[in-house]
């Protein structure tokens, strides 16, 4: 492949930006680098969620050589605090338009190669501007692992990296598919940079992605101060379910964070606005193996932190209460709300007392799944159930009165889902 030739102008080209002139001169503002990092981020978020679904044993061994950058991009950003800084929103719109490329072209495994091409030959330029890197952040340069990350092995792992690209099997056609993902990539690199340094005043917003970089660019608090609200309430909503942690590990909790940041947006939208908003995403979730009840508690626990920090942000209380008392009602109507209860309680106390592994609350989370499913989600109580009847997780004698517990609801409130 001639790949290094056929990339080698827009290269140059990349390195003679603004963004890169500042950072050697060291007076590249901490927001364009932290922006540079969020970016790559989210690209590489999507990236590698693709890379490790590759079939051929060719590619896969490509990808292999690839150390993940996604972990280390996040500690890079923690390292820095960014979680309470604004984003450079023009370049992590960029980011975004970059990977939804990526996404979109990704039936063709060959295109996201030619995008690895060029993101993991970017460490060497990172071995070596890594210490402007620091100097402009004022940090160590030892302190920062993103940039540069195989060290002084980086030349080594590039020349075995070159070797296994150069060993695919590969037509005229499919080598093209590489080679024009790359040059498309330098060339989105290019516009991303570009709209990194420099920036104006008005192109810093609190962006979703500083929380999760596979967030999408939904609404987002601009008060720091409900932003953390926001993350605080997040974390309580996620600890009251260990559920949750089993299931869903850290991308869920990431995803906790994000959504509750537009939950705490929603409260400051016309109550329509956000009930309409409410049943989408509940529906979503609850599709996903996460019932309303987990949504409910989310709410509740916004709403008393708003209460505590925000006393007299009254109406932003107020807004999530048409969705929850949709919610009453949808119990009522489709069964006895003590009966349920009682059903919970009950099955709770048999859960606990199952050998092998238990789960707090999987009676209340059961029962939220199959009122879902009554209340005219389907599939919601399979995406539930099913991950609690695992066999592979659960013992005879839990699933046994999981199935128990589902029957049982039937009986109380209507007709086998």
């Amino acid at each position: 492949m001639h790949l290094r030739a056929q990339t080698a102008e827009l290269h140059q080209r990349l390195e003679t930006l603004p963004f890169f002139r500042a950072l050697q001169a060291g007076h590249l503002p901490k927001l364009a680098i932290v922006s540079f990092l969020r970016s790559l981020a989210i690209l590489h978020a999507v990236l590698e969620r693709e890379l490790s679904q590759v079939a051929s044993p060719e590619l896969a061994a490509l990808v292999r050589h690839a150390r993940p950058k996604g972990p280390l991009l996040a500690a890079d950003l923690n390292l820095l605090g960014a979680e309470s800084l604004p984003s450079i929103t023009p370049a992590i719109h960029s980011a975004l338009a970059t990977a939804a490329e990526v996404l979109a072209n990704a039936d063709s495994p060959l295109s996201l190669v030619g995008t690895l091409y060029v993101l993991e030959g970017s460490q060497n330029g990172g071995i070596v501007l890594k210490n402007a890197y620091a100097r402009c952040l004022a940090v160590d340069d030892e302190q920062l692992q993103s940039f540069g990350c195989y060290g002084k092995g980086t030349g080594v792992h590039w020349q075995e990296f070159v070797r296994l690209l150069n060993g695919l099997s590969l037509n005229d056609e499919q080598a093209e598919l590489v080679a024009s993902s790359a040059v498309r990539c330098f060339e989105r690199l290019h516009a991303l940079c570009t709209a990194l340094y420099p920036f104006a005043d008005q192109d810093l917003k609190h962006h979703v992605t500083a929380v999760n970089v596979e967030a999408g660019d939904h609404a987002m608090p601009q008060d720091p101060l409900e932003i953390a609200l926001a993350l605080r309430a997040g974390r309580t909503a996620w600890q009251k379910y260990p559920y949750l942690e089993q299931r869903f590990g850290e991308r869920g909790k990431r995803f906790t964070s994000s959504d509750s940041c537009w939950l705490v947006a929603l409260a400051r939208m016309p109550v329509e606005t956000a009930t309409k908003n409410l049943e989408w995403l509940r529906t979503v979730l609850a599709s996903r193996g996460i019932p309303t009840v987990v949504l409910e508690g989310h709410l509740r626990a916004i709403q008393e932190a708003l209460a505590k920090e925000f006393p007299d942000q009254i109406e932003m209380r107020t807004r999530y209460d048409r969705f929850l008392a949709g919610r009453e009602a949808q119990r009522r109507a489709l069964g006895n709300g003590a009966t349920l209860a009682q059903l919970v309680e009950q099955f709770d106390r048999r859960l606990r007392a199952c050998a092998g592994t238990t789960v707090a609350s999987a009676a209340a989370l059961v029962a939220s799944a199959w009122l879902d499913e009554h209340g005219g989600i389907h599939g919601a109580l399979a995406a539930t159930r099913d991950w609690f009847t695992d066999a592979g997780r659960f013992s005879p004698d839990w699933i046994a009165t999981v199935n128990e517990l589902v029957a049982r609801l039937d009986e109380a409130g209507g007709p086998s889902c």
